[in-house]
């Protein structure tokens, strides 16, 4: 078609111009006009095909001008902690929001200020929120003197010892008067001041020294002056690098500068400039509550406005006590993405689905001044008809993992874009996005053994291989990780700080060339003209027919239901839901004031409150095999069962007739079953058992004690970590004495499937320090050749 046209238009512009020529200049100037015609007609081509590829206005735009097409990456850091709070004790359990708090929730924000093209969206869930405001702030604030970094600890310890967080008052609490209970939580309770990464204390020489005295002389050999000094370190160690190297103003308007009492040496790690006093340790409290308070109000700082398309992060949310949505649903939602795993008797509440939504949209509307537009679920916990109680309430886009995507009824199946999902059932049409896995999984875990720089690097290359194809207009990647718990394994950038700079340093390069541009959903879907960034109306989208049942972890719910420990916690849920449900108890607006405490009202909304927290994720994770960690599960076991209790307690505070039950604690009953065979030394030489030598690598890493393996079968004693020694000595099984191969020879049954993990030198019981994985523990089949002896080869730390 194109030649013929241009045929056509060369004939009449050659008659034309021949036509137009006397003949007496007809020779002289033929060649002349031979010459201009053809040039005319490569002009004309050119034209063409100009035009048929971008139009007119290509002519007039050089090359560098000419806009390329857009990678928009929409990178969403998540923040959580599970509910540690001892209703019957009104005291938090945990020391983890703090920590985190000091060392993560602030800085991963506040670093956005020297990058004003970067833009990610940061997830914060209500049970985080709730114990930041109502117990770091609201409790330790009105004792605090932030001119003069001092706790008015007399009065402190007379309202609220023992309500905020143990380690709290161990810090305010003079060294000399420790008793049994302070040593507890210095040194020797399942979660103590020596609950720190390897990697972390590694930064620390004489906070590790400290842990080694212990290791070796226990609590006894630690003088007056090492418990002080523990007791500070514990604090020291989880404060952002930022405060520990320079005076940081915080956008509350107060400052933080600790290089007075620790100085950075040019290896990277800390020393203390001063003996440590107890006023060292009063001031470190002071200087946690600005920190504390300061994280809510950076977070509204740089919110972004939709309105005025202003600021940089898209800051969302999770259902209230971060419950797997699907299952508090229905449970039988299971059944089809884990056809092979026997469940628990259903358990299909709707109501409280919904409750879980609206609660969180009420308590973030409280603190951030408006509702909240998207929402990420508890563990990306997905399904077809919860998409709709998400839309009921507001919200407008969610986000899972690809898998999801894999097994869901689309057209396509490109994780690169966003999808739509209607229907009748939903309010509005929710957005929603999946996750990349594997770039990711790269920031959680990959990059730890990285330098900040490379993996930057990495990434950048990673993410530019998603660029859009000819004929596309642009894609939306998206990445959705944990940002709270990668930084402390990152060996060689303390806390990540190298690999954030050079990230959005070299994200800000590619903002400004419109090759790749940071965004948040509400950004990318209403657009943003001042950053060139073209609405995607959630109409638009490719529509999704059928939404798959399943989280982030296997694209299932495995994690939460299926186990044994995991169906014998739904049977305990369903029932105490169902007594709740049976008494007639009325459900509580729970955006409404709270009544007065002791009235039958305030019961009734207690009762409610532990029937929500029950239904919480966070307990159903460390049940059964494959999240099992050992001596730390039983706080969590405690938690649920003390939850369940307090519905009957509640509830009948309120008159309700509540049947009396007795929930047992599900994990202390399988470590009775364990004891009772005899642990690892008493496991029987069958003749079905196959000899397994398991070896790991230590790569280096220094061993104070031993290495030590802990996994789900007798031999590996039953999951309690720094039980089960390994050699590295030459014999038992060692092939050479101090390569840091470590080595365990054992016995275990044919055709078995077992998961393991290995610690280093750590108390037995205790998980620090230890392996940490992204979603499983190492797995292992045992093969069925009696006769032959399998080997099991790993690197610690490394999957």
């Amino acid at each position: 078609m194109r030649s013929q046209s241009l045929n056509i238009v060369a004939l009449l512009s050659y008659s034309t111009i021949s036509g137009s020529v006397p003949m007496r200049h007809h020779r002289a100037v033929q060649e002349t006009f031979h010459f201009s015609f053809c040039l005319l007609i490569l002009s004309l081509i050119m034209l063409h095909d100009v035009v048929a590829q971008g139009g007119l206005e290509a002519l007039v735009t050089t090359n560098a001008e000419r806009p390329a097409k857009t990678l928009y990456l929409n990178l969403i850091w998540h923040q959580h902690q599970p509910l540690y709070l001892d209703p019957s004790k009104d005291e938090l359990q945990g020391p983890w929001v703090r920590t985190h708090g000091t060392k993560d929730y602030y800085d991963m924000v506040s670093i956005l200020e020297a990058y004003p093209d970067i833009h990610f969206t940061v997830n914060l869930t209500a049970s985080l929120l709730v114990q930041i405001e109502e117990f770091y702030v609201q409790r330790l604030g009105g004792f605090v003197d932030v001119k003069r970094n001092r706790v008015d600890a007399k009065q402190f310890l007379s309202r609220y010892r023992g309500k905020l967080d143990p380690w709290i008052d161990l810090a305010l609490t003079p060294t000399s008067r420790f008793k049994a209970r302070e040593l507890g939580f210095l040194v020797s309770n399942t979660w103590n001041c020596f609950s720190i990464s390897e990697v972390m204390i590694d930064r620390f020489p004489e906070y590790k020294a400290m842990r080694t005295k212990f290791r070796r002389e226990g609590a006894k050999g630690l003088s007056e002056q090492d418990r002080r000094d523990v007791k500070f370190w514990f604090y020291l160690a989880n404060f952002d690098p930022d405060f520990l190297e320079r005076k940081v103003r915080l956008v509350t308007g107060t400052t933080v500068d600790l290089t007075d009492l620790v100085q950075k040496l040019n290896d990277g790690s800390y020393r203390l400039k001063k003996t440590i006093t107890e006023d060292d340790c009063n001031r470190i409290v002071a200087e946690t509550y600005k920190v504390m308070a300061s994280i809510v109000p950076v977070h509204r700082k740089m919110m972004y406005d939709p309105a005025k398309k202003k600021g940089q992060i898209e800051v969302t949310t999770t259902p209230f006590y971060h419950p797997i949505l699907p299952l508090i649903y229905d449970s039988d939602l299971a059944r089809l993405s884990q056809p092979d795993d026997p469940m628990p008797a259903r358990f299909d509440f709707p109501q409280d689905a919904s409750e879980q939504v609206g609660m969180s949209v009420a308590y973030f509307r409280k603190l951030f001044r408006a509702a909240p537009r998207g929402m990420w679920p508890a563990e990306g916990s997905v399904s077809h008809d919860v998409a709709a109680v998400f839309s009921k309430h507001g919200i407008r886009w969610i986000a899972t993992d690809e898998r999801i995507l894999a097994k869901s009824k689309a057209k396509r199946h490109e994780k690169y874009y966003p999808y739509a999902l209607g229907g009748n059932a939903l309010k509005k049409p929710v957005a929603l996005v999946f996750r990349d896995t594997e770039l990711s999984d790269k920031i959680g875990f990959t990059y730890k053994e990285m330098k900040g720089s490379e993996a930057a690097e990495d990434f950048i290359q990673s993410i530019l291989k998603f660029a859009p194809d000819e004929g596309e207009s642009d894609r939306l990647l998206t990445v959705i990780l944990d940002g709270e718990n990668a930084w402390e394994w990152y060996r060689f950038d303390n806390d990540g700080k190298e690999f954030r700079n050079e990230l959005y340093r070299r994200l800000t390069e590619l903002h400004r060339s419109g090759r790749v541009i940071t965004t948040t959903m509400s950004e990318y879907t209403e657009g943003n003209p001042s950053r060139k960034v073209p609405p995607h109306p959630v109409d638009k989208m490719e529509p999704l027919e059928w939404l798959w049942p399943g989280s982030w972890i296997n694209g299932n719910y495995d994690t939460w239901i299926g186990e044994p420990e995991e169906n014998q916690a739904w049977e305990y849920l369903r029932i105490a839901r169902q007594d709740l449900e049976n008494s007639g108890l009325k459900r509580p607006d729970m955006s409404a004031p709270v009544s007065r405490k002791g009235t039958p009202a305030w019961y009734a909304r207690k009762a409610w409150e532990s029937m929500y927290a029950a239904e919480g994720s966070d307990w159903f994770w460390w049940y059964g095999s494959d999240q099992s960690s050992g001596g730390t599960d039983r706080p969590f076991d405690v938690a649920f069962i003390t939850y369940l209790e307090n519905v009957y307690k509640f509830a009948r505070g309120a008159k309700v007739r509540m049947p009396r039950r007795t929930f047992e604690p599900i994990i202390h009953a399988q470590s009775e079953s364990s004891q009772a065979s005899g642990g690892a030394m008493a496991q029987s030489m069958d003749a079905r058992d196959v000899l397994v030598r398991f070896e790991v690598d230590l790569g280096g890493r220094d061993v104070p004690e031993a290495v030590f393996v802990a996994g789900s079968v007798p031999a590996l004693g039953n999951w309690v970590p720094n039980k089960i020694r390994m050699f590295d000595n030459g014999r038992n099984g060692d092939s050479v004495s101090g390569d840091a191969i470590w080595t365990l020879e054992v016995r275990l049954p044919a055709g078995s499937d077992v998961d393991y993990k290995y610690t280093n030198s750590g108390s037995e019981g205790s998980w620090s320090p230890g392996e940490e994985f992204s979603v499983k523990n190492r797995k292992l089949r045992v093969h069925v050749d009696v006769q032959k002896t399998q080997e099991v080869r790993d690197r610690f730390g490394e999957m």
